[in-house]
């Protein structure tokens, strides 16, 4: 019994040989989606990067920081306006053995710079669920989805619901 309680001691990573590692990610992605109050759609680029620990049980845990520029639209007939996203999010996931990884992240900065209508401040969650059974990259998918209360300290009820479609370089050290 005592050998089999050592042994899977170190298969799950509490042995003597365990080690952690650094995860430093950049990303590219492209989001799409759709936002109410005013109803209209939302489209654009996202550049970010992840750096988190990584525990040699499959969990990691850091930040993940977004910058995006965007357009949007009304459904009615509202003009094009272009925005830029800087998001900061606390992240934490799995790297499961079958090539595939997931993440959830809370985001404690969320900043929409709208071109004509002002900065919108709110928080953010976004799931995720990466492919890594490439070399060197792991193909993604997250959800967003976004509250706003504030635009240049006016209280609004803004929301956004987005999927975001990347691509990754997953390095550590």
């Amino acid at each position: 019994m005592k050998k089999l309680l050592v042994t899977l001691a170190i298969v799950m990573g509490f042995g003597s040989v365990s080690h952690a590692d650094i995860l430093l990610e950049p990303y590219l992605g492209y989001e799409m989606g759709k936002t109410t109050d005013p109803d209209g759609k939302i489209n654009g680029t996202q550049l970010g990067l992840r750096l988190a620990y990584r525990s040699p049980v499959m969990f990691w845990a850091g930040l993940d920081g977004t910058l995006g520029i965007s357009g949007t639209s009304e459904l009615d007939s509202g003009p094009d306006e272009s925005a830029k996203r800087t998001t900061v999010y606390g992240v934490v996931g799995l790297d499961f053995p079958i090539l595939v990884r997931a993440w959830l992240g809370y985001g404690f900065m969320n900043d929409i710079d709208l071109e004509d209508s002002g900065k919108m401040k709110g928080k953010s969650t976004k799931l995720g669920v990466g492919f890594t059974g490439l070399p060197f990259l792991s193909l993604n998918v997250e959800y967003l989805k976004e509250t706003f209360d504030e635009v240049d300290g006016i209280d609004i009820d803004a929301k956004n619901e987005s999927v975001v479609v990347s691509v990754s370089l997953p390095l550590e050290f």
